[in-house]
């Protein structure tokens, strides 16, 4: 049985649904951690976050258990409580407008629950996280959780990281590329798209991109890398998986986090490359089918 530790923000979500709304809940790394639970069942998927102790906060919590995740790690803010976003789909592309300013996320790796995470963070086989992840977290967090993956990654543990770049959560592009460029030295395993990087870098390149991630240490890199290809490299090989484009789009929301849950989930279990992005570009498929993050 594998064991992965999942680090982020889940939030309340809110999505159309006849003349109303329906309320969920729903987050990057929350949604590939339950797409990654559900695609191995058998292993202990761990969701580690911050929240509040508000009903709302009581409610996420069920969430979780009811996802069957560990929550082993969980901490909780008196004064904090749980972000909220809603999403907006034209013809099943989606917009989201946010409002976190009470996050008790943003506390992620400053709580008195560190130090726990500290000793045993090299039980576990994986640990997977986003540049969202990382973005709202303050400085004292971040630098704590990069002692963490840097300790984590010398006893064996493989450190994910998606790159799953939002602007807004930035005070400035120069502080994004200063965070990313510092992280990619602590991952085996990144998963970026071509958008993420034009967006931050203005680079488009694919082999640019993956051979800046080589360099700096990375060991299997994984680029959607438009509609039909996906670019990998692993064991010093670029390949390219040709891709069927995604159909019969109602909501993208969770997309990428559920191709990352799948692929993820079929590399733990001893799948090859190839296999594992089909494995998780099918259940992209699927899960594009349906509104909201979660099937």
């Amino acid at each position: 049985m594998a064991k992965i530790a999942v680090v982020g923000e889940c939030m309340a979500e809110l999505y159309m649904q006849g003349d109303g709304y329906k309320q969920t809940f729903a987050g990057d790394t929350f949604n590939c951690a339950v797409y990654l639970k559900r695609s191995s069942p058998k292993d202990s998927v761990e969701y580690i976050s911050v929240l509040g102790k508000d009903s709302w906060s009581k409610k996420m919590t069920s969430c979780f258990k009811e996802h069957n995740l560990d929550t082993n790690y969980l901490d909780f803010k008196d004064d904090k409580t749980i972000g909220l976003y809603i999403i907006t789909t034209d013809n099943g592309e989606r917009s989201f407008s946010y409002w976190r300013g009470e996050s008790a996320a943003k506390e992620l790796f400053t709580t008195p629950v560190l130090e726990k995470i500290k000793e045993d963070i090299s039980s576990f086989d994986m640990i997977y996280f986003s540049a969202i992840s990382l973005a709202i977290m303050n400085e004292k967090g971040r630098n704590s959780f990069f002692e963490t993956i840097q300790k984590a990654r010398e006893t064996g543990v493989k450190i994910v990281f998606d790159t799953n770049y939002r602007p807004k959560l930035y005070t400035n592009t120069q502080k994004a590329k200063d965070i990313y460029n510092e992280v990619i030295n602590y991952c085996d395993i990144v998963l970026p798209s071509i958008e993420d990087e034009e967006d931050l870098w203005g680079v488009s390149d694919s082999n640019k991109i993956i051979e800046k991630l080589k360099t700096a240490g990375v060991k299997e890199i994984i680029l959607k890398a438009g509609k039909e290809d996906i670019m990998y490299y692993y064991q010093n090989e670029i390949k390219i998986v040709k891709i069927k484009a995604l159909e019969n789009i109602v909501d993208s929301t969770s997309a990428g986090d559920s191709f990352n849950g799948a692929y993820l989930s079929a590399r733990l279990n001893g799948d090859n490359i190839e296999d594992s992005i089909l494995k998780g570009q099918e259940l992209a498929s699927k899960v594009i089918m349906h509104k909201g993050a979660i099937v």
